[in-house]
């Protein structure tokens, strides 16, 4: 197996509409709780002798010595995939994770045992496995499997409105 077409947002059909697997929990989230749906991330997840993986424009997490998730741009996407295809195993799993990005270290501390200052690293958040960025000192993204989406987002929400009091 070398592609999974499905979850390849620009081989679907030239009708069919991307929505986010957080949409409807976000719908009637507080936007002052710093959290945002980075879904709409191109994720590609390369595979095989990766130790000189370069990619411009994208940032690569390294999973293991011999996978990384490439996130870059999502109109980006299947260009990137085609140039790690041509000297690596590259799966574009965009439609499968969902992304969140939120703002503070104790919310992530009340998310997530994960050391936040040996960041990227794969873990779970809120139960669910993922993968952990931190973007500035207060500013985290993660992705994880977008069938826990509409849970996670509850979660991220709840322990968010938590803090605030």
């Amino acid at each position: 197996m070398t592609e999974l077409a499905f979850l390849s947002p620009d081989q679907a059909s030239p009708v069919a509409v991307w929505r986010s697997p957080l949409e409807r929990a976000l719908a009637g989230a507080d936007t002052s709780l710093g959290i945002r749906d980075v879904s709409r991330t191109g994720k590609i997840e390369v595979r095989g002798e990766i130790a000189e993986l370069e990619v411009e424009d994208a940032d690569t997490v390294w999973l293991t010595p011999h996978r990384a998730l490439v996130l870059c741009d999502y109109e980006e996407a299947a260009e990137i995939r085609r140039r790690l295809s041509e000297r690596f195993l590259a799966i574009d799993v965009t439609g499968a994770l969902a992304g969140l990005e939120v703002r503070g270290e104790r919310l992530m501390r009340r998310l997530t045992d994960l050391d936040l200052d040996n960041l990227p690293a794969p873990g779970p958040v809120a139960r669910v496995q993922a993968v952990v960025i931190r973007d500035e000192h207060e500013t985290f993204r993660f992705f994880f499997p977008q069938e826990y989406g509409h849970y996670v987002a509850e979660v991220v929400i709840d322990a968010a409105e938590g803090l605030r009091g």
